[in-house]
C-alpha cells in the first residue's frame, strides 16, 4: 500500500512539474490608439438659428506651430503640442484660406478679399492688400511669385515680398450651378496648372498669365467644377471632377492620355510611386504608374475628402462625421473617430506633421491627435 501511495505521489509531482514547465504568462496587450486627442479648440462663431456657419478650411503646421484662421476673423498660432496660443490677430472678417509659409512670413486671405503677410513667430504685419474678391484657396509660391485662385474664377500673380501685382487672368464661367470651391495651383516648369468651374483644366504661363493650353475633362451638365488640385504623377497631370472620370493628361499639350473610371473627390497623394485617391462614393483606390487599379475598398457611404499617412497606415476623412484609420496593406478599417454629430464633416485637408495629426471640421472644431 505504501508503494502504491508513493508511486501516485511521484506521478502527481511529475505531472505538476510538466504543467508548470509549459505555462507561459503574457502581459495583456495594450490597445493602440490611432486617434488619441492631444487638444481641441471650439472656433464656432456666434450665429443665428438656421444659419449654420460651415468651416471649409484646413490647419497648417510648421515645426511646433499650428496656424488656423476661423470664421470669427481670427488668425491664431498655437503651440502644436499643448494648444497654447502663441499669438493671435483679429482681421475682423472670416478667414477660410489655409495658411502657407515662405521665408519668415505666413500668408493667408479673408472672405472680403484681403491678403495678409505676417511674421510666422510674432504675427507682426509685413503687408496687407485688397484683391477685391474672396480668397478661399491656399496661396502658392513659385519662383518668388505668390499665386492665388480667387472666388470669382480669376488668378492673380504677385511679388511675394512686396505684394505688387504682376498680372491677372479672369476665366469666363457660364454655368450658374457650381460647387463654389476652387482648385489650388500645380507648378509645372514655367507654367501653373489648375482647374476651373467650367469643367476645364488650364495651363497658364507663369510670366504673363497667358493660356498655353486648356482641356475639358468634365462630362456632366451641371456642377462640372474641376475643384481639386491636380498632381504630377509619372510624367502625367492627374486631374478629376465630381462630374466625370479621372484623367491623366500630357503636361505639355493637355491632351488626355488615359481615363480612369474613378469619380475623384479630393487631391490624391503619392506614396512609393503609387497614387492613392478617394471617390465621391466613399471608395479608396491604389493606382500604379500605368493607371491600373491595384486595390480598392469602400470605406464609407460619404465622399472621401482627404487622405494622409498616419501611424503605419492611412488616415481618411469623409464628408460624413467620421475619421477612419485604414491599413495601407489591404485598406481594411482599423479604427474610427466620431466628430460628434450628423452636422459634422471635413471639407478641408488632414495635416500630419511632427508626430501630430490635425483636422478642422465643418462645425469649426480644431482637432489635434497624437
Amino acid at each position: 500500500m505504501r508503494i502504491i501511495s508513493l508511486f501516485l505521489f511521484c506521478s502527481f509531482c511529475v505531472s505538476c512539474a510538466q504543467i508548470e514547465k509549459h505555462i507561459t504568462l503574457e502581459a495583456p496587450q495594450k490597445e493602440k490608439k490611432y486617434f488619441d486627442i492631444a487638444w481641441i479648440k471650439n472656433l464656432d462663431p456666434t450665429y443665428n438659428t438656421g444659419n449654420l456657419p460651415i468651416g471649409t478650411s484646413s490647419p497648417y503646421i510648421f515645426e511646433d506651430i499650428l496656424y488656423m484662421g476661423d470664421l470669427k476673423g481670427r488668425m491664431s498660432a498655437y503651440n502644436l503640442h499643448s494648444g497654447r496660443v502663441i499669438w493671435q490677430k483679429n482681421e475682423k472678417t472670416p478667414i477660410q484660406s489655409q495658411v502657407n509659409k515662405r521665408g519668415d512670413y505666413i500668408y493667408y486671405g479673408t472672405k472680403t478679399g484681403r491678403l495678409f503677410s505676417r511674421h510666422y513667430l510674432t504675427g507682426k504685419l509685413n503687408y496687407a492688400i485688397d484683391l477685391g474678391t474672396p480668397i478661399e484657396s491656399q496661396p502658392s509660391f513659385i519662383q518668388g511669385r505668390l499665386i492665388l485662385h480667387l472666388r470669382n474664377h480669376s488668378i492673380v500673380a504677385l511679388d511675394a515680398k512686396t505684394g505688387k501685382i504682376f498680372w491677372r487672368y479672369k476665366r469666363s464661367v457660364p454655368y450658374v450651378t457650381t460647387l463654389q470651391r476652387v482648385s489650388n495651383i500645380l507648378p509645372y516648369d514655367s507654367s501653373i496648372i489648375l482647374g476651373f468651374a467650367d469643367g476645364h483644366i488650364v495651363s497658364l504661363s507663369l510670366e504673363e498669365g497667358v493660356v498655353k493650353w486648356e482641356q475639358k475633362i468634365s462630362t456632366g451638365l451641371k456642377f462640372v467644377d474641376v475643384d481639386v488640385t491636380p498632381v504630377y504623377f509619372n510624367n502625367y497631370i492627374v486631374a478629376g471632377s465630381a462630374a466625370g472620370p479621372m484623367r491623366m493628361l500630357n503636361p505639355e499639350s493637355g491632351s488626355i492620355e488615359r481615363t480612369i473610371e474613378i469619380v475623384q473627390s479630393h487631391t490624391p497623394i503619392i506614396i512609393d510611386n503609387q497614387l492613392y485617391v478617394g471617390s465621391i462614393y466613399g471608395e479608396i483606390f491604389k493606382i500604379d504608374e500605368y493607371g491600373k487599379i491595384l486595390l480598392k475598398n469602400k470605406i464609407s457611404k460619404n465622399g472621401i475628402s482627404s487622405i494622409t499617412k498616419w501611424k503605419n497606415g492611412l488616415a481618411i476623412t469623409t464628408m460624413g462625421h467620421k475619421i477612419y484609420q485604414i491599413s495601407a496593406k489591404d485598406f481594411s478599417v482599423i479604427s474610427s473617430f466620431d466628430l460628434g454629430n450628423d452636422q459634422s464633416a471635413v471639407f478641408g485637408n488632414l495635416v500630419s506633421a511632427e508626430g501630430k495629426l490635425s483636422v478642422y471640421s465643418s462645425r469649426n472644431r480644431l482637432y489635434v491627435f497624437k
